[in-house]
């Protein structure tokens, strides 16, 4: 018995430690695996049908997938990231190009173990292996293989101290005259960079011995292949992909000469799919082994960690660079994402703070007194730099002046601005250089953009100067049709970096933020944001369509609202000449008083969104429309409708008021389903779920639930709404039951005299302050057969 209870045990243990170790792994996702299961992903979307395959290819095909492919693996020769690992996961490219291979051909790989690139080749050529990747860096001196078009280039590198930054566009003048090492070169003396000028050249066999040179400053950069590409990241300096196709240093496949089909195969599918993913795939790795990499001494480290949080502040309205996303609640822009890129690869604790109410002098003014820690965007002027620390720019832009279109003459050079009345906002980069153009007398300093605007429409001033970028968005957003640009500011470019308060520990952060800026291409950031004119006319045109749809249907529903009050008035009045039918009139009356109660407020809800979101504002019209459906098709005079109709009826309120309250307002049906088609009186539950949200929950800043419950009880249906809002007191109930409470009487107390009329029955009304209100009423039914 006790052996029995020991085994029991060990393996509850077992299930336990495993179900530990499951769990440590999913949550152990790291940006490795983020990468791969992205190109994976891709890869899965890719299919041979789609690849035009000639018919003999396609019979081959087919036999490769019944017998399978033989591959090598411990081809870790290769180096860089051909066969990377990482806390003993693998995420090479070999691997990732085995399973896009794979998933793309509809082909089961076998692995082959092998012991040097010697012995693939000679596995290749006497077929013991199908295929094998290669980076072919010399001509290759086997007649027995065939090799594949490239797959990815860029294998060489420069790498640099990260005190430095190159790009692309800066690379021919600065290496130009500069000593460079070579490392592990194909020919140390072929000048691989010979399409740049004056370059001496210093060839080296030992990653340290080059290293030590760099630091040593004997040499300025090294050159090396991306076998050395992980041991420079780890000693701290950074790189820049070098494509050299003299050299044609390739990512390939190769395969026996006796398997040409296999090789056409490969080439089709590398062309197709495999080769732009698995080079994207590279790409992104290397970005990922920098995050993990990013070099910081002990002293930096310890600095970061005493710093704490840092108080941030934003431009709200600065696109591309920066702005604020009321859809998402947060920042965005190009700026915002650097900055949190670069945050995350140091680790830098920081919170947004954002007030509306502050103009950008005020912001600045806020670096200068030390109250908050850090402003973006922002561009480097003296008058700054007295006060504030700047980090180096990363990206630049121009200001332009702008004027009426109806005096729109060109200017030729900002001096000729002289004598003129311009306009600027207070705070602006641009501010020192006018001034040292313009006397301060002829400047007007507006508090904001749009004040700005209105005072040039207005001729209070002649001019105005703005960002180019601020006004283009500006000119369609704001619909600034007769304003125009008339002259670019050459004269002062402006160069946009992260703006700190001047403290001991920000200067040394500022050094942090400049080598991890270092690491990311920040046109490729900027691209991700910036709209082109054409763009931005096309959004403006697609949205003054829908303001102009949305306004002739609000024209359309208030032409039909003005008829519906007219016909009821009517209705009215006919009703007291004919004393038969007072009750049901009466009925009618009470009904009809309901109707525009909601569609007024309806209405409010959807042109609050008109201007803002036209989406939002074309669903809630189709709830509207929905509405609008069902109480027109209802004969005021006693007609009986399905109880499914009348929910739909609540549903498309309740729509609407969603969208006002968003997460505030939680709403729970609990309808039983043997109901729907019953026929009950109309509207009589949609205004107690539109009390119970607009006087119960509502009145509570933090909002709340309404529940509505349709049940059968008897002869009857039981509909219970109930809230946890603000409740009221006994006397308020009686109020409004005896109508003498008139902000809810349109719904409570109409609902309870229409009841009395048909079937001598009332509602309850049960309701505790600050904890809630439960509403019950009980509907005669009748079958709708």
């Amino acid at each position: 018995m006790n052996e029995k209870k020991v085994i029991i045990l060990l393996i509850l243990v077992w299930l336990l430690t495993s179900g530990f170790a499951v769990a440590e792994a999913s949550s152990s996702k790291n940006r490795y695996d983020e990468v791969y299961e992205k190109y994976s992903n891709i890869a899965d979307s890719f299919s041979s049908e789609s690849i035009p395959f000639t018919e003999e290819e396609k019979e081959y095909l087919d036999e490769v997938r019944k017998k399978g492919l033989k591959v090598p693996i411990n081809l870790d020769s290769m180096g860089g990231f051909y066969e990377f690992r990482n806390n003993g996961n693998e995420y090479g490219v070999n691997k990732f190009f085995y399973s896009a291979l794979a998933k793309v051909l509809g082909v089961k790989l076998s692995y082959v173990a092998v012991s040097s690139s010697e012995d693939v080749f000679n596995q290749i050529s006497n077929g013991s292996l199908d295929l094998s990747p290669i980076i072919k860096r010399r001509t290759i001196d086997y007649p027995d293989i065939l090799l594949s078009t490239p797959i990815s280039i860029n294998m060489n590198f420069i790498f640099y101290s990260n005190d430095k930054k190159i790009t692309y566009d800066t690379l021919g003048y600065t290496l130009a005259g500069k000593k460079i090492g070579i490392l592990n070169m194909i020919d140390e003396n072929s000048q691989p960079l010979n399409q740049f000028s004056d370059i001496k050249y210093y060839p080296y066999k030992d990653i340290s011995v080059a290293y030590n040179a760099l630091k040593n400053n004997n040499i300025e950069f090294i050159y090396s292949n991306v076998e050395n590409y992980r041991s420079f990241i780890d000693r701290g300096l950074l790189s820049l992909p070098v494509p050299d196709y003299r050299n044609d240093e390739t990512y390939r496949a190769f395969t026996s000469s006796s398997n040409p089909l296999l090789l056409s195969i490969l080439n089709k599918a590398i062309s197709g799919a495999i080769g732009p993913i698995v080079t994207e795939y590279e790409k992104e790795t290397r970005k990922a082994y920098l995050y993990n990499h990013f070099f910081m001494t002990e002293k930096e480290k310890e600095l970061l960690r005493s710093v704490g949080e840092v108080r941030v502040m934003v431009d709200d309205n600065f696109a591309p660079l920066s702005f604020y996303d009321e859809a998402k609640g947060k920042y965005s822009g190009a700026s915002v994402d650097l900055f949190e890129n670069i945050a995350d690869i140091i680790g830098l604790k920081y919170s947004f703070i954002r007030d509306e109410n502050l103009s950008w002098s005020d912001k600045v003014n806020k670096v200068k007194k030390k109250d908050i820690d850090l402003l973006f965007p922002i561009s480097i002027t003296p008058t700054r730099q007295k006060f504030g620390l700047f980090s180096q720019p990363y990206v630049s832009t121009y200001y332009s002046v702008i004027a009426k279109a109806n005096n729109s003459k060109k200017i030729n050079y900002a001096q000729e601005l002289l004598h003129k009345k311009v306009g600027i906002v207070k705070g602006t980069a641009i501010t020192d250089f006018i001034e040292t153009i313009i006397p301060k007398e002829q400047i007007t300093y507006f508090d904001s953009d749009s004040k700005m605007y209105h005072g040039l429409k207005n001729r209070d001033v002649d001019y105005i100067i703005q960002n180019e970028n601020v006004f283009l968005e500006d000119f369609y957003e704001n619909e600034l049709f007769d304003l125009t640009s008339v002259y670019r500011i050459i004269e002062s470019p402006k160069y946009y970096c992260y703006f700190f308060k001047q403290t001991r520990e920000m200067d040394t952060l500022v050094s942090i933020m400049n080598r991890a800026m270092n690491y990311f291409d920040t046109n490729e950031i900027i691209a991700k944001y910036k709209v082109g004119e054409s763009d931005l006319r096309n959004r403006y045109i697609t949205q003054k369509r829908h303001r102009n749809l949305i306004s002739f249907i609000l024209l359309i529903v208030l032409i039909v609202l003005t008829l519906f009050v007219f016909g009821f008035i009517r209705t009215k009045k006919f009703s007291k000449k004919l004393e038969k039918e007072v009750a049901i009139n009466e009925m009618a009356y009470l009904q009809s008083q309901i109707k525009p109660h909601f569609l007024y407020n309806a209405l409010s809800a959807i042109m609050a969104f008109c201007y803002t979101d036209s989406e939002k504002a074309g669903e809630l019209l189709n709830s509207l429309s929905k509405y609008l459906r069902i109480v027109f098709n209802t004969d005021n005079r006693g007609e009986l409708v399905t109880l499914q109709r009348e929910i739909e009826l609540v549903k498309s309120y309740v729509d609407i008021e969603q969208a006002r309250y968003g997460e505030r307002l939680q709403t729970i049906f609990d309808i039983d389903e043997t109901c729907l088609q019953q026929r009950i009186m109309p509207l009589m539950i949609q205004p107690l779920v539109e009390n119970a949200i607009r006087h119960g929950v509502m009145k509570k800043t933090q909002g709340g639930t309404v529940k509505l419950s349709v049940q059968p009880k008897g002869e009857s249906i039981k509909v219970t709404v109930t809230d946890d809002g603000v409740g009221m007191s006994e006397q308020k109930i009686k109020e409004i039951l005896s109508r003498k409470e008139t902000v809810f009487g349109v719904g409570l107390a109409n609902i309870n005299q229409r009841l009395g009329h048909f079937a001598d029955k009332k509602l309850t009304i049960e309701s505790k302050e600050e904890q809630g209100t439960i509403i019950t009423l009980y509907l005669p039914f009748k079958e709708n057969t």
